[in-house]
């Protein structure tokens, strides 16, 4: 559990850790003339960073493709298929077949480069991965001209600096940007949420529901109610109930209880024992914690303490990049 007694509880640092998010660069994806390709990976969190020219994009069951310009990033969390095209009149017809590299290590479609974009994808452990998934909307947009994108086009320039060159460290430096683009783009997203986007993340964005979040990231094992957390935000014990289940998609004392036990999980795995873990996520009884964590985990914790439930699972990525595609 992250300290909490240097700097203020930070709910989506707390989230990104852990998950254990890695992010891997795929490539640069370089086109030209008329082009379109579908993208047909599904379950898997994909980004896309336009670094030159412009490009149509649409997901399955979009009413209407939409633009896309260089500076701009995409970001889908794989459970609509994505298709980018020179024109908006070629999406229905874009295929799927690989895109092999080229000798200069880029992937390439139609003839010349008049469009470049930066992909990867986000890796996350295959027993973690959902959580992530619900909490995205199938497609996040942060323009580049936006004023909380700022960040997001030295990152761009950054990206492209070390892919062009071969100075040392430069794989180190490549996975610490890309690691650095998903999640500005996802605070630049929080900051113009709105009540309409899907996903459960929108609600760390909300000025009151991040308090309520804060104080249950800061101090998990502290007995907190309905009233106290309530009390923290200004708001009242109804009014808090109601938009935290429309924001974050379930009542305030359940994530509690949730996030507990993904933490309980993690110390299990450690090799903690199940007396100590009760304590530290707040159970005065083994037996309390037990109901809990198989409750909200669906087994009993010694099924970790065991580790039947595979530490290769906790250390192999279920996402990653595709070898011989973009």
């Amino acid at each position: 559990m992250r300290d909490s007694s240097n700097s203020p509880p930070d709910p989506l640092s707390d989230l990104l850790d852990f998950l254990q998010v890695r992010c891997d660069l795929s490539g640069r994806l370089v086109a030209g003339g008329a082009w379109a390709r579908r993208f047909a990976n599904l379950d898997a969190i994909k980004f896309c960073a336009l670094t030159q020219g412009r490009c149509w994009y649409s997901l399955d069951d979009m009413s209407a493709p939409q633009l896309a310009e260089s500076g701009d990033v995409l970001i889908t969390n794989g459970t609509r298929t994505l298709t980018l095209a020179s024109d908006a009149g070629l999406i229905p017809g874009a295929g799927t077949e690989p895109i092999a590299r080229d000798d200069d290590d880029q992937y390439r479609l139609g003839c010349g480069q008049d469009f470049t974009m930066l992909g990867g994808k986000v890796r996350v452990d295959a027993d973690r991965q959902a959580l992530l998934l619900s909490g995205l909307p199938p497609l996040i947009h942060v323009r580049g001209g936006a004023v909380e994108a700022g960040p997001l086009a030295w990152l761009l320039k950054q990206l492209v600096v070390e892919m062009q060159n071969h100075r040392p460290g430069r794989a180190s430096a490549i996975a610490g940007l890309t690691q650095l683009l998903f999640t500005q783009t996802l605070r630049a997203w929080l900051a113009h949420a709105t009540d309409e986007d899907k996903g459960w993340l929108k609600g760390f964005a909300d000025p009151r529901l991040s308090l309520v979040l804060s104080c249950i990231h800061g101090e998990p094992s502290r007995r907190w109610s309905l009233q106290t957390l309530a009390k923290q935000a200004g708001m009242s014990r109804t009014s808090l109930a109601v938009r935290f289940r429309e924001q974050i998609g379930m009542p305030p004392l359940a994530y509690l209880t949730q996030w507990r036990m993904y933490l309980a999980r993690r110390e299990l795995l450690a090799g903690e024992a199940m007396a100590d873990v009760a304590a530290k996520v707040g159970y005065a009884s083994e037996s309390a914690f037990s109901s809990a964590f198989k409750r909200v985990m669906a087994v009993a914790p010694g099924y970790y303490r065991r580790g039947t439930s595979g530490e290769a699972s906790e250390q192999t990525p279920s996402v990653g990049p595709e070898r011989g595609d973009f």
